[in-house]
This record gives structure tokens, C-alpha cells and sequence, in this order.
């Protein structure tokens, strides 16, 4: 068995939903596959040693960091669904 999970059907960009531990709720988010000035660049998707599903994601919502990051990781339960432009 391996820990990793069929990327070819992930959209490039995305509406993303998942409970997040730092807010406590679940959150709804634009996100994008790549990385929008990298695109050799991409999120991750893996299965963690626990079992939980975990896929990285650019939050096209986020505040930069400090040094301009804006991935993020949601874990399951989760929805995707496609967008052609990121939502307001």
C-alpha cells in the first residue's frame, strides 16, 4: 500500500471547504493547484501515517507571509469543485 493519491483529476483552480484546527470552524477557500507565479510548482496530496488525507494547497485568499507563502493544508472531510476564475 502505498501513501499517495491520483492527482489527475485535481483542478487547477479550486474551491476548497474543510474544517481548519487554527479557526475552529469549517472554512471555504480559493485555492490554485500551482504555485500562480511558478507553475512547475504544485500542491501535494498523501495519505499521513495516521490515515488522514492531507492535501497542500496555494491560498489564493491568504495573507503572504513574511517570505510570500501562502500554501495551505487542509485535511478530510473536504469538498473540491473546479472553478474557471477564483471567486470573490
Amino acid at each position: 500500500m502505498t501513501n499517495t493519491i491520483d492527482l489527475n483529476n485535481i483542478p487547477e483552480n479550486f474551491v476548497i471547504t474543510y474544517y481548519a484546527k487554527k479557526h475552529k470552524k469549517i472554512i471555504t477557500r480559493n485555492g490554485q493547484w500551482t504555485k500562480p507565479d511558478d507553475f512547475m510548482t504544485t500542491g501535494k496530496a498523501f495519505v499521513s501515517k495516521n490515515g488522514v488525507v492531507c492535501f497542500i494547497y496555494w491560498d489564493c485568499d491568504a495573507e503572504p507571509d513574511e517570505k510570500g507563502n501562502q500554501w495551505r493544508m487542509a485535511i478530510n472531510p473536504m469538498t473540491i469543485k473546479a472553478t474557471t476564475t477564483i471567486e470573490a
